[in-house]
């Protein structure tokens, strides 16, 4: 068994539980790993979060609570309690809005992080929220738990050497979607330039209705998004002029993610091309697919007393990693010789 605690329990955390629960129900959940650790050997064993609405309830009833917007696929079973965790700059002026922070005392991190002997922690915070980010990453490593930082934040850069010299495993950060904006945008531009097409340019809006979409209002969290999807978009287009970002908060569409790419180019004669596209996705299952991936992987790569911001892992599942690849099939090939080496 892999014993996760889970840092905010948002519309991912809703998400995951679901399909874990699928999972022990021989339910498939397509493009997870093959790997010596099956998904349904993940227990969600601890969660912390600030809202009223969800501290002191089971995680079962907790993951369905406002502002969760993710729809009951199964239903959950557990009766793990939702604990007060810290609030530092996890709600801001924009979050509080929508957020009802708990007036219940913070518990410790550590001390419950070490009393459920916490294999893997899951940073699942709202963008934004830095200081509580890198300090869940310091409970987490004085707790001995490998750390996936799903976030934004730049925690690895912060702590990374720390987990390093520990040999405990830390991910990050901001996580890739199995098939969202900006990785299918990215394999769209990969595609056309292995057929010979120069990229001159292109742009990609989003827009949905969820939590972290209403986070990101505030222009310095939109600027923050939009430089890490531009930079990892751009790196793999010969550095075409590539703007792409989450562009509005809609309220009704919920989970539901609606983005717009638009790519020009060039092919033989100097002719133009342009491809409008128009990807209608769900965000938080988009999560579950490399989430039950990285819980394995940082549980196999402990056990192997290998730590620190694995390259070969980080630069495959997050948009902003210590280490960019020029390529999906680079990033893939590069995890896949990993895989080889650890497992057995």
């Amino acid at each position: 068994m892999i014993r996760v605690g889970l840092i905010g329990v948002g519309n991912v955390a809703s998400a995951l539980l679901q399909s874990i629960e699928m999972v022990k129900q021989g339910i498939e959940i397509p493009g997870i790993l093959n790997l010596p650790i099956k998904a349904d050997e993940i227990e969600i064993v601890t969660a912390f979060d600030v809202d009223k609405r969800k501290v002191g309830k089971k995680l079962s009833e907790a993951i369905f609570s406002k502002p969760n917007v993710v729809q009951k696929y199964v239903e959950v079973k557990s009766d793990v309690e939702v604990l007060r965790g810290p609030t530092l700059d996890g709600v801001d002026e924009q979050l509080s809005k929508l957020i009802e922070e708990s007036e219940e005392k913070p518990v410790s991190v550590r001390d419950v992080l070490r009393e459920n002997n916490v294999d893997v922690t899951l940073n699942l915070l709202p963008a934004g929220a830095d200081s509580a980010s890198k300090f869940y990453a310091e409970e987490s490593l004085s707790a001995d738990s490998s750390f996936i930082n799903a976030t934004p934040s730049n925690v690895t850069e912060v702590v990374g050497e720390k987990y390093k010299e520990a040999k405990i495993p830390i991910f990050g950060d901001d996580l890739l979607s199995q098939i969202g904006g900006t990785i299918f945008h990215s394999g769209i531009i990969e595609f056309l330039q292995k057929r010979g097409v120069k990229i001159l340019r292109s742009y990609q809006i989003d827009i949905a209705g969820n939590t972290e979409t209403f986070a990101t209002l505030e222009d310095w969290k939109k600027d923050l998004k939009k430089k890490i999807k531009s930079s990892f978009i751009s790196q793999r287009s010969d550095n075409a002029e590539v703007v792409a970002g989450t562009s509005d908060y809609v309220e009704f569409l919920g989970d539901r993610r609606v983005s717009y790419m638009v790519i020009e180019g060039e092919y033989a004669m100097g002719t133009r091309v342009r491809i409008d596209i128009s990807l209608k996705t769900y965000d938080a299952p988009n999560a579950v697919q490399p989430l039950l991936d990285l819980i394995r992987l940082a549980k196999i790569l402990k056990d192997n007393n290998v730590g620190g911001a694995v390259p070969e892992i980080c630069g495959y599942y997050f948009k902003n990693s210590p280490v960019r690849y020029r390529s999906v099939d680079e990033a893939r090939a590069n995890l896949d010789t990993l895989l080889k080496k650890i497992v057995k």
